[in-house]
């Protein structure tokens, strides 16, 4: 008996051991000499001190220096195409490594390359390295390098490379499922390819099933990649037009969003909240006559899940846009010369792009040129003449502006800058503080002088790295100002115009500041409004971030450049109102100057705001909703939607500005619960958390 024991007990020894060496073997040295892996799931551990340095790439997350030793395995494929996820952020990695990933051979350029994705337990800096959803084709041999940063980067890895489940299409979501079908071909960074794209939407709370009907869109489109900094990630942003059969724009409404070809498909990555667009649009809709609208979308690229995104409008010269005059290329003297123009503050990235330098350098210890670029009309269809109006319009400004009498209200900036559009801008940036702003992604427009024609700052544009979602230039604190941007960091490439520290030794525009801030804080912007509003997105996100964080295992990671790490969504939206919270706070209580005469927000100008009370809320029997302030719109709509986002009731008004539940008997029937409210005119919606106890 005992001798059995003994053999029964070797025998399971040697295949312990035997399968800790199948699993757990060191990579080769090179990619002739590379470690075979037979099959996946697989682990591989070692250590590269000793080795050679072999191999090095520049991933797009960050650049390399060269000279860290590596290690490499090998895999070969079958019949099938196979999806893995590859991690280095596991228990034994203990330096700061890179990720490398070749196809067929090891002088090609990598299918797969990453630099700073995560952390492990053993290394106490997010600078370990995984690559989420990689496609390995049919009958293809792949080589995996573990590298390292520099010459001083090597130590003990481990290797996991895993099936992943990142790809696999939703059977259903709440909200619109949006299919796009590349024939094969590979989407670019320029110039778009033709595809198709279906979208399913059922709207009004119903859930979106895959074997629906496309009954959004069901037609051709053009596609490419957009971005800048976020065209590194491994989660794509998109541009894409709506397209006829002959390949022309094809002008169509989408997510009740007036009729157009061009859209975005914004892909938020290291916003792990998924909101901070989605939120700073929202907001700008209640402060400005155009913002970007928007919709939550889940996106599958032929086939492959893709995560959500927020499906939204692309911001150009349109009745339904930013609604100036068409400038047509033979409009070149008199009122027709004066109107209408979109330009930018923006990095000079892409093609197509052309821009004048400002006279005037960026305050700072070290001065930078301020390059304002053309976006309506683009470059290739501007004339002559209307690119000189435009830059010697904006440089009287600025001349104005820099004026001894700056702050006069007809000789001064204001003459020529629409005072409003430039409070609204300021605002909102402080609010979300963001890093990008006023100096990136910021757009003016003006339109013909028989039309206003002063130079106004917006729509707004792109703050997925504001809201306390940036861990430098002191991006992530929730006190300072943003246009002092260059104080704090003077050796960017990308400087703020000295236009706002000027202006905030105006006392008008700090009048206005402080009458528009106090508006906004009893408004959209009050705390219980924008927690609201999160709240209400985040459960109907619930299980769409399920899926996106499937298919973007990045949670616990670092993704640049993150100021928190929260390892769960709840955290994440936790977080995301807790800095919001403290930030309003912060502004109320710093905000220079003060409110002297707000009589300007009766005006036309700011008519687009809803003012909104619902009560009682929580409500036992009845509640109401009353319509307040000045410039009612004409008409609104009232939808009330349960926890899941079906809707339950809606109702168009007509010049009735307090609707009552006693009404309706469907609503005086509603069972205790969490319900959403929203109220919307043509150019403001507001969103509302309801409870009936």
């Amino acid at each position: 008996m005992f001798q059995t024991n003994l053999m029964r007990f070797i025998f399971i020894s040697i295949f312990l051991i035997y399968q800790l060496i199948s699993f757990a073997q060191p990579g080769g040295e090179n990619c002739l000499t590379a470690t075979s892996i037979n099959s996946i799931p697989f682990i591989g551990i070692g250590n590269t001190t000793s080795a050679n340095d072999d191999y090095f790439e520049n991933c797009p997350d960050v650049g390399n220096q060269g000279g860290a030793p590596d290690h490499v395995y090998t895999y070969s494929t079958g019949n099938s195409i196979e999806y893995i996820d590859v991690s280095l952020c596991e228990n034994l990695t203990n330096y700061d490594s890179q990720l490398i990933v070749y196809e067929d051979n090891c002088s090609s350029n990598p299918i797969g390359c990453q630099e700073d994705g995560c952390q492990s337990p053993n290394y106490n800096a997010p600078y370990n390295s995984n690559i989420t959803g990689l496609t390995l084709q049919a009958n293809k041999t792949y080589y995996f390098v573990i590298d390292g940063y520099d010459n001083l980067s090597s130590g003990n890895y481990q290797i996991n490379i895993d099936s992943s489940i990142a790809f696999d299409v939703p059977d259903s979501s709440i909200i619109p499922l949006v299919y796009i079908n590349t024939y094969g071909q590979e989407i670019q960074n320029e110039p778009k390819i033709s595809a198709n794209m279906g979208i399913i939407n059922n709207a009004n709370g119903d859930f979106n099933f895959s074997t629906d009907l496309y009954n959004e869109y069901d037609g051709e489109i053009g596609i490419e990649i957009r971005g800048s900094s976020s065209s590194s990630f491994p989660k794509k942003g998109y541009g894409l037009e709506t397209r006829d059969g002959n390949g022309n724009n094809n002008n169509v409404p989408l997510f009740n969003m007036p009729s157009e070809n061009d859209w975005v498909l914004h892909a938020p990555y290291s916003d792990k909240s998924l909101m901070r667009n989605f939120l700073s649009y929202y907001l700008g809709n209640k402060m400005y006559y155009y913002s970007p609208r928007t919709q939550f979308c889940e996106l599958i690229i032929n086939d492959q899940y893709k995560g959500v995104y927020l499906f939204t409008e692309k911001i150009k010269r349109d009745n339904g846009r930013v609604d100036i005059s068409r400038l047509d290329f033979d409009d070149l003297a008199g009122d027709s010369l004066t109107g209408g123009y979109i330009i930018k503050i923006d990095k000079y990235t892409g093609v197509n792009n052309d821009s004048w330098t400002s006279p005037y350098t960026s305050n700072s210890i070290n001065p930078q040129n301020i390059e304002i670029l053309y976006h309506y009309p683009e470059p290739d269809d501007i004339a002559f003449a209307q690119k000189n109006y435009i830059q010697d319009y904006v440089t009287a400004f600025e001349d104005a502006l820099n004026g001894p009498n700056f702050s006069d209200s007809s000789t001064g900036y204001r003459n020529f800058a629409d005072i409003n559009s430039f409070v609204d801008y300021f605002l909102l940036t402080e609010a979300t503080k963001n890093v990008d702003g006023y100096r990136i992604s910021t757009f003016l427009y003006k339109d013909k002088d028989s039309k206003g024609g002063k130079l106004h700052i917006g729509p707004p544009w792109d703050y997925n790295l504001g809201w306390g979602n940036a861990n430098y230039c002191e991006g992530g604190l929730t006190e300072g100002w943003a246009y002092e941007f260059n104080n704090v960091c003077y050796s960017d490439g990308y400087q703020v115009p000295f236009w706002w520290e000027k202006m905030i030794t105006d006392p008008e525009f700090l009048n206005r500041l402080n009458c528009r801030w106090d508006e906004l804080r009893n408004g959209p912007f009050h705390t219980d409004s924008i927690n609201n509003l999160i709240d209400s997105m985040a459960i109907v996100l619930n299980f769409p971030s399920e899926r996106n964080f499937i298919r973007w295992e990045i949670l616990s990671n670092y993704i640049w450049p993150n100021n928190y790490v929260g390892n769960n969504y709840l955290n994440e939206i936790n977080y995301f109102k807790t800095w919001i919270n403290d930030r309003l706070n912060w502004i109320d209580n710093n905000l220079p100057g003060s409110a002297v005469d707000c009589s300007f927000l009766a005006t036309e100008e700011n008519s687009a705001n809803l003012n909104v009370t619902v009560f009682p809320n929580p409500f036992k029997d009845n509640f109401h909703i009353e319509i307040n302030g000045v410039n009612k719109p004409k008409e609104i709509t009232i939808a009330i939607f349960d926890i899941n986002g079906k809707l339950l009731y809606e109702k168009i008004s007509s010049n009735q500005y307090i609707f009552s539940s006693e009404n309706s008997n469907y609503l005086r029937s509603l069972s205790k619960g969490l319900y959403f409210i929203t109220i919307s005119s043509q150019k403001s919606i507001e969103t509302i958390r309801l409870v009936k106890n």
